[in-house]
């Protein structure tokens, strides 16, 4: 009795079939205007049943290989015309997602079109105010996507139909007003990452989920040897690391009136206060001007710090080094919860290319394209079936944390900027105020008298 390949040896029989065809169109096997064989004939050829050739057919009739014609079979659709499309991005893409490699694949693909990277810092130069943004595809993180949506800027983004093979909660972080604008592509939690030899040498457990603040603390001062190494640090300024603490209070900022609530004796004042404390910790944390996440990283790597906050996408700097390091979930508060950061892509409202940046958004987001992010990067691919029958021993990213598929374990405490009530524009006003704070130049009391003047309004 013959078996039934199972749905996952289905697609990629499929996408074997229809990457055959593909390629021998491509390859001139097939020339515009030539007949392909009867689905008959191709049944035989691939060993595959009616409907799944039909199946197959129909794919290369929707990416404009083929056209169907009547009581006559498929037909090699006449030759495409060229189509350039403009991806605007950020430098780190490139290390982020393997973009090069993906760019490649893409191309072979759909030969017909190129695709023009434009690199660009933050989201100023997509903003209406500053001529609006002038690409077919666009790549954001969700917090920035935020920041465009309060200034008006969300309507510059095609909607988009949700993928269900992506992880749902994270395709959620880019919805906008009941709108999809933008489909994930990579995501990650910030993690707790640390040197293991430094745990070695000291005889000390590693961390684990059920550390503290105070836990990680005492490692560090225990870690700190006195000759210019400490046992934690991380850029505090981050916009990616000190909202961690605010999350962990396990509230939210409240408002009345247009007014921000009182913080006083609340469980966001008091996490507030756990982050001054740890950075005011001179036998832990040293007292580091860091410009950048590269600044600590640099000291990481080099063993001055122990212990750093970081992110798998982060993480990707490491790669090629030498130091033995491995993940935990970051220390608690009241409840395990961490900020998660995504990389997302979208379509411009006025692009003329619009049916090419969506094959390009569906190829980044197909498991081929997830796969090579999944095995040359640390980055964590959005389509939630990317670490089945996955060898994570050969991949080619370099070394990686023996802890690395935590992430699975910790989804449920995945968080993000949106969760604390605050409009981006006021967690931006916040970091300052807190910058004061953390320098000693503001006490609890100023500090909220200062925060219930500056966040009066959460649009």
């Amino acid at each position: 009795m013959r078996r039934r390949p199972t749905k996952e040896q289905f697609h990629r029989q499929l996408e074997q079939m229809v990457s055959t065809l593909r390629n021998e169109i491509i390859e001139g096997g097939f020339k515009p205007g030539d007949n392909l064989p009867s689905e008959k004939a191709l049944v035989t050829r691939f060993g595959m049943s009616n409907n799944s050739i039909r199946a197959g057919l129909e794919q290369l009739v929707e990416e404009g290989w083929i056209e169907k014609v009547a009581r006559v079979g498929n037909r090699v659709a006449a030759t495409r015309p060229p189509v350039k499309l403009r991806l605007v991005c950020h430098q780190l893409a490139f290390r982020n997602l393997e973009l090069a490699r993906l760019l490649e694949g893409f191309h072979r693909k759909y030969p017909w079109i190129s695709v023009q990277t434009v690199l660009q810092e933050g989201t100023a130069s997509i903003d209406p105010a500053y001529g609006g943004f002038a690409g077919d595809v666009l790549m954001l993180e969700n917090y920035q996507l935020q920041s465009l949506s309060e200034n008006a800027s969300f309507d510059l983004l095609e909607p988009l139909a949700e993928k269900p093979d992506l992880y749902p909660h994270i395709s959620r972080l880019f919805t906008i007003r009941g709108h999809l604008l933008m489909q994930p592509l990579i995501f990650s939690p910030i993690m707790l990452c640390y040197n293991k030899d430094h745990f070695r040498e000291n005889g000390m457990l590693e961390p684990d989920g059920s550390w503290t603040w105070d836990d990680l603390m005492t490692a560090a001062e225990k870690l700190s040897d006195g000759k210019g190494r400490y046992g934690f640090c991380f850029h505090v300024p981050s916009q990616n690391r000190w909202p961690v603490f605010l999350l962990q209070s396990g509230e939210r900022f409240e408002w009345e009136g247009g007014q921000l609530r009182d913080l006083r004796g609340t469980k966001l004042l008091r996490s507030m206060e756990i982050s001054k404390r740890i950075i005011h910790n001179r036998k832990a944390f040293p007292l580091f001007l860091s410009e950048s996440h590269e600044d600590i990283d640099r000291m990481f790597l080099e063993g001055k710090v122990s212990m750093t906050l970081s992110s798998y996408m982060g993480m990707n700097g490491w790669r090629q080094s030498d130091i033995e390091f491995d993940i935990s979930p970051v220390p608690t508060i009241e409840e395990m919860r961490t900020l998660v950061i995504s990389l997302g892509i979208g379509i411009g409202r006025h692009s003329v290319h619009k049916e090419e940046a969506l094959l390009f958004i569906d190829y980044l987001t197909s498991g081929d394209a997830q796969s090579v992010i999944r095995d040359r990067t640390f980055s964590l691919p959005s389509l939630g079936t990317a670490y089945m029958d996955a060898s994570l021993a050969s991949s080619s990213s370099g070394h990686r944390p023996s802890r690395y598929l935590m992430f699975r374990e910790i989804m449920s405490s995945l968080r993000s900027h949106g969760d604390l009530n605050i409009s981006y524009n006021s967690l931006r006003k916040l970091e300052k105020e807190l910058k004061a704070y953390w320098a000693d130049l503001l006490d609890e009391e100023e500090l909220c008298e200062r925060l219930g003047k500056q966040l009066t309004v959460i649009t």
